[in-house]
């Protein structure tokens, strides 16, 4: 169940629509230019790195870079600003965690050791 805010500071985003009369045909608060700005420049920056190349426009990095920054302004408001959801991040990646006794057991064949039965005189006959 979501909870509206009575306070009348937190209903407000700072979003900026455009000129009068021509705005703009979405929505998004200040901080989410900012975002998807630095996500576009490390999206090309490692496809620069990496031995992939660069198309003229840059369509696919774009529409990765609006869908990143549409899933990290979901997370990012003013109650949750970014600088705290990367320490949560941080801090869920190096948490010390329980062993894991559940997992299952491998054996190679090459480190059990297997004894030799003795031998009778019946199982020999048997196998030839």
């Amino acid at each position: 169940m979501l909870l509206r805010p009575d306070d009348e500071v937190y209903r407000v985003d700072a979003i900026w629509l455009g000129p009068k009369g021509l705005t703009l045909p979405w929505s998004a608060r200040y901080s989410a230019y900012g975002i998807w700005l630095i996500l576009f420049v490390t999206v090309l920056l490692v496809e620069s790195a990496l031995p992939m190349g660069v198309t003229i426009p840059p369509v696919w990095e774009v529409v990765l870079t609006v869908l990143a920054t549409y899933a990290l302004t979901g997370l990012i408001d003013h109650d949750r600003p970014v600088r705290s959801v990367w320490q949560l991040f941080r801090a869920e990646l190096t948490a010390p965690r329980e062993e894991d006794l559940d997992r299952p057991i491998r054996f190679s064949p090459s480190s059990v050791r297997v004894k030799e039965a003795p031998c009778s005189a019946d199982d020999t006959t048997a196998a030839t």
